[in-house]
């Protein structure tokens, strides 16, 4: 029997995977606050376009890389 994960790290791996469901890479950003929606993808250019917007009109927000 393999021991009980903890509930950050449940809640952490329930997040991953549903945004991987919605179609999204779900990488968190190391500052927290945002997490990767692009389409899954090979390079390490991650963007939230939904958190650290400036403008309703900006197209992306926050972006950072691995």
């Amino acid at each position: 029997m393999s021991a009980r994960k903890d509930l950050p790290t449940r809640r952490a791996e329930a997040a991953t995977s549903g945004a991987r469901a919605a179609g999204y890479c779900g990488l968190e950003h190391p500052d927290g606050g945002a997490s990767c929606t692009r389409s899954p993808h090979t390079d390490k250019r991650h963007v939230d376009y939904y958190n650290g917007r400036k403008s309703v009109t900006d197209a992306s927000g926050t972006e950072w890389s691995e």
